[in-house]
Order: C-alpha cells, then sequence, then structure tokens
C-alpha cells in the first residue's frame, strides 16, 4: 500500500514509519524535509506541509494523522493551550481539505487521546470504553475539550464519505520517551515517589502494541469508528510506581502530596498527575487483535532489561 503519514517524525510516528518501509510506500509530512531525511534517510518520501497540495491524495491508500504538539511539555498557559489545540484541529483541517479538493477516498486515520472522556476522581471505579457517553457540547476539563475539538475536525471527513477510524491513545511507554523518559532519571536515583494516595489510575499501552494495533487496523478496512489503544489492565498511580521501581531494581519509599504537583505544574500537574482515567479497549478486544504487552510488569522489565 501507499500510505502518507503526517506527525512521522514524532515519537510514536517514527515506529510506526519505520515498521512499514519494509512492505508498503511511505510519505511523511513534516515541518522540515532535512529533519525528516534525518530521521529517515532515503527511505521515504519527505513532504513540508507548504508541499503537500503539490501531491495527489488520489496516490494514497491511506492517511494517518499523527500530528500534535506534547502535552506536557510546558504548563498550560493560554498560548499553549491554544497550541496544543491548533496543532491537532489545523492538520486534520489541512489534510482532509487536501483530500477533498483531490475527490478521491483514501481510508483516514486520526490519533486522539483518552483525555476526551474527562478526568475522574480517584475513587472512581467504573471504567470508559468507546461506549461511553461523551458530551460534546461540554468538556469536563481541558483534556476533554482538546479530545473533543480534535474529534470534531474530522467531521467534515466523516460528512465527506471517507472511511475514518479514530484512535484514542492511552499514556504510551518506550524507555527514553514520553513519560518513562520523565521518570527514569528520579527512579533510577532510588527517588521514585507514590503521588498522593496513589490511587489514581493510569491507562497506558505499549509502544509495540500502539505500532501493531495500528498495522491491524489498516490490514482490516472494516475496522472503522472509534478505537481506544490501551492495554487491557490499567493500574493505579502507586502500582505503576512500585513496578517500575521493581523493573529499575531500585527501592520505593517516598510520597508526594498532590498539592507540591499543583504548585511545581499548576493545572497541568492536577490533570496528568493527580488524577486519571480508568479507560479499556473494548472494541480491539472484539477483535483477533493481541496484546504484545498486556501487563505492566511485561512492559517494563522488557524495557529496563537492558540499557539503551
Amino acid at each position: 500500500m501507499n500510505i502518507l503519514v503526517a506527525g512521522g517524525s514524532g515519537f510514536i510516528g517514527r515506529e510506526l514509519v519505520k515498521s512499514l518501509l519494509d512492505e508498503h510506500q511511505v510519505t511523511v509530512v513534516g515541518r522540515s524535509n532535512s529533519h525528516m531525511v534525518d530521521i529517515f534517510a532515503q527511505r521515504v518520501q519527505a513532504c513540508t506541509w507548504q508541499d503537500l497540495p503539490k501531491l495527489d491524495a488520489c496516490n494514497y491508500d491511506i492517511i494517518i494523522n499523527l500530528c500534535g504538539y506534547n502535552i506536557s511539555a510546558a504548563r498550560w498557559s493560554d498560548a499553549v493551550k491554544k497550541q496544543i489545540i491548533a496543532s491537532r484541529v489545523d492538520t486534520n483541517t489541512s489534510l482532509i481539505n487536501w483530500i477533498i479538493k483531490s475527490n478521491c477516498k483514501p481510508r483516514y486515520y486520526c490519533a486522539n487521546a483518552i483525555g476526551i472522556y474527562g478526568m475522574q476522581g480517584n475513587d472512581d471505579l467504573s471504567a470508559f470504553s468507546e461506549d461511553s457517553p461523551i458530551d460534546f457540547d461540554h468538556p469536563r476539563d481541558f483534556l476533554s475539550e482538546v479530545g473533543i475539538r480534535w474529534q470534531q475536525s474530522v467531521q467534515p471527513a466523516i460528512e465527506y464519505g471517507l472511511p475514518v477510524t479514530i484512535t484514542r491513545f492511552g499514556v504510551v511507554l518506550q524507555r527514553g520517551q514520553g513519560m518513562l523518559k520523565k521518570l527514569t532519571p528520579s527512579f533510577g536515583l532510588g527517588l521514585g515517589s507514590v503521588i498522593s494516595d496513589g490511587k489514581q489510575v493510569i491507562s497506558w499501552i505499549h509502544l509495540d502494541d500502539i505500532v501493531h494495533a495500528l498495522k491491524f487496523l489498516f490490514a482490516h478496512p472494516e475496522l472503522t469508528g472509534v478505537f481506544n489503544l490501551t492495554s487491557p489492565y490499567p493500574v493505579s498511580q502507586a502500582e505503576f510506581a512500585a513496578t517500575l521501581a521493581k523493573a529499575m531494581h531500585r527501592p520505593l519509599f517516598l510520597k508526594t502530596p498532590g498539592w507540591v504537583m499543583r504548585l511545581l505544574f499548576g493545572e497541568m500537574g492536577e490533570y496528568l498527575i493527580n488524577r486519571g482515567q480508568r479507560v479499556v479497549p473494548k472494541r480491539l478486544q472484539e477483535t483477533e487483535f493481541k496484546f504484545s504487552y498486556p501487563l505492566l510488569a511485561e512492559a517494563l522489565a522488557h524495557e529496563f532489561a537492558t540499557k539503551r
């Protein structure tokens, strides 16, 4: 197949593109051709957003948008919040308008995040699935607003008649990237911590399973609509911290009050650290897809088995 990946130079995009290259032709859309060449050499066709209109969307079987400014890159000022939303909405709009102008109907895949469901109280034992209701007119918090605006930006593609699949990612785990990149230094020094009461739920997924799930969806064009991409077994923050400390062969004895996270990181700390969500991949489990790392202990043991 001929596949176009927007955001292919990011954390998830890099691994997805590399896994596709042996079997498919891949075009990567990003801000800088030289940056994409540095990552992929000459194995992909590189295209900037400015040059996208020069390509014919009809040449592609699949178009996937993985773009999005990192939600944990900076404190959530008004300017940062606008950038988080715009980086998702604007790229969808550009891609979908380009497709419509080309008068063709490739399959369209768009990333999203489980934040769309809204944060839960730490004592809430219920779980969100793809069937859980979402009030699209009244976001529950900022992360919910991001997910809602993100999904609403795909509506023109649906109205045009594109086959659309929306993937809602949980916390993606790979050593040296994302959440593990932030936690590894302190845990490596034996300074890992349980945050607040440790009950906040982390719905996570290993990077390998993200890539395999996306490729599984690519191979099954009948699977459209919304899919949660999370492990079937979310864990509490306390369990996550204990499992990570064990995988790194370090002690875990510290506890950090929630107010410290709010003081250090503001609203971002409250929603990304002090609170969580229990999300399950109901639709994916109803298919033949098999997780490589359904359990957190297996995922972290794999990541920290050797030095990288």
